[in-house]
């Protein structure tokens, strides 16, 4: 039988077949896993191949690396080196590229409790205040409708919640 038959009948065995009884329940489940094996034993092997890869790219490219920073040292000492003599000689441009010099803005490390506190004291206009809606203790006082609307205790339609009845979510657990 060639392949293009096999894979027919199994085709044509998928469009027939229908687990109606506990045995046939039980098949699907015990195919069910020899496939999710089978994806599992594919996937380490595919993660091992890719750490393989990863090895070999850190090995070729580490001593690739190491040069790149050693001529990237080098064109920032020349860039320096033209900076101390021409100030205004932030780029420079070149055949194979550009140097590029910016003046970074400083970096605030800052202590988000003690900074609350002084700010608070000095400066309250800096305060945040955000208003949210306590969804947890709101929901327990919403009731759905059959047209998907959301209503409170007295009747009331509830602005902003639209309420989308869901139907049984089924899941399949294989056992190992």
């Amino acid at each position: 039988m060639s392949v293009l038959e096999n894979q027919l009948d199994t085709h044509e065995a998928r469009e027939n077949f229908v687990v109606d009884t506990k045995e046939k329940a039980v098949w699907a489940l015990r195919k069910l896993a020899k496939i999710r094996r089978e994806m599992a034993e594919n996937q380490a092997i595919a993660e091992e191949e890719i750490r393989k890869f990863q090895v070999w790219l850190e090995d070729v490219n580490g001593a690739l690396q190491k040069d790149a920073e050693y001529f990237e040292g080098l064109l920032q000492a020349y860039h320096r080196m033209v900076l101390e003599e021409n100030p205004k000689a932030k780029s420079i441009k070149l055949p194979y590229g550009t140097l590029k010099a910016r003046i970074q803005e400083p970096e605030y490390i800052r202590d988000e409790e003690k900074l609350l506190t002084w700010t608070k004291a000095n400066r309250p206009e800096s305060i945040k205040v955000k208003e949210s809606v306590d969804w947890s203790s709101l929901k327990k006082t919403i009731i759905s409708t059959a047209n998907g609307v959301a209503i409170d205790e007295n009747g009331q339609v509830v602005e902003g919640v639209t309420v989308v009845e869901r139907g049984i979510k089924f899941s399949v657990e294989v056992a190992e």
